[in-house]
């Protein structure tokens, strides 16, 4: 498989970029079985990435070593699904722009997709872990059949024109605990035995997400996110209106998305509506008074308002 993403770092930003074959000592997730191992060392940061190119998964280990919070850049040559399993930290995951897309927070586990473009991440000091897993087409086409759940995000990553979109985190509890230890600590030097062991636990890991997402599906803060992820062109769209929606106060729909998703209900549809209509307007040439009404403004003023206040943020 070709490789997922890229790294890119500016002339002053990387002081080495070095294939390794022994690990750092601070390491506590070795893949005895990576196909190739990358060490990169920048002035306040160093980053350890571990590969397995195994059709059909392309699997990267990612480990950072931070002394100060540090921003990461990274490009996506192709539309690309994601496993996002955090293992140690967090990561913050914008636009370039630095509107927010979700935070990885340790011990959890997720599906996200992405399109084509340029991304940030954002670390705190510290340690942070992350096993990073993108699956070839033809796999995730005959695997989603078997996680209904699952499959209206393996379909809209096919087929919609959303430039990004992130399901429920998960906590990674001992069932995916030990499957992934048994991931990691596989040493057969036996591709057709690798190969087989990828496919059991990874299903195991992608089935008990779907059962887990059938259970979370009942959650308010999920259930208005994905609510606003269709919805959010809709002019009628507020606060008060998804609170008649989801039979709950205005006070409790917000408290719990804000908990949840580190924002506010309608800061998160508003960021949608104006990182959509930048969208179109780069990608079609198109003027402020062509856009606002196809992302749920009723009014040009409104929008530009909207749109003056989004840019002076970033």
């Amino acid at each position: 498989m070709d490789t997922p993403y890229n790294l890119i770092f500016g002339q002053d930003e990387l002081l080495s970029d070095t294939a390794i074959r022994t690990l750092p000592d601070w390491c506590y997730h070795p893949i005895t079985f990576a196909g190739e191992r990358r060490y990169y060392r920048l002035p306040e940061a160093e980053i350890l990435s571990q590969r397995v190119n195994q059709r059909p998964f392309y699997i990267d280990l990612v480990q950072v070593r931070a002394r100060r919070p540090k921003r990461i850049r990274f490009s996506l040559p192709r539309r690309q699904l994601f496993l996002y399993v955090m293992l140690e930290g967090g990561l913050l995951l914008t636009t370039p722009e630095n509107c927010p897309i979700t935070r990885t927070r340790n011990n959890t586990f997720l599906l996200l997709y992405y399109n084509k473009g340029e991304y940030m991440v954002q670390v705190g000091t510290g340690h942070h872990t992350a096993l990073i897993v993108t699956f070839a087409p033809e796999w995730l086409a005959r695997a989603g059949r078997d996680f209904p759940n699952i499959l209206p995000v393996f379909e809209r990553f096919r087929s919609s024109d959303t430039p990004y979109e992130i399901m429920h985190p998960q906590p990674i509890g001992r069932r995916v605990h030990r499957w992934l230890n048994n991931i990691f600590s596989y040493s057969e030097n036996n591709i057709s035995a690798l190969d087989g062991n990828l496919r059991k636990y990874f299903s195991y890991i992608l089935a008990h997400y779907d059962t887990t997402l059938g259970v979370q599906s009942h959650d308010l803060a999920y259930r208005v996110r994905v609510y606003l992820n269709e919805h959010y062109r809709d002019a009628t769209l507020s606060n008060q209106y998804l609170a008649a929606h989801f039979h709950v106060t205005a006070r409790t729909l917000r408290n719990h998305f804000k908990r949840e998703y580190g924002t506010t209900p309608h800061e998160y549809y508003s960021r949608l509506r104006i990182t959509d209509a930048i969208m179109q307007m780069e990608r079609n040439d198109l003027n402020a008074s062509d856009v606002y009404l196809s992302v749920g403004y009723s009014d040009e003023s409104s929008f530009r308002y909207a749109l003056n206040r989004f840019l002076k943020r970033q």
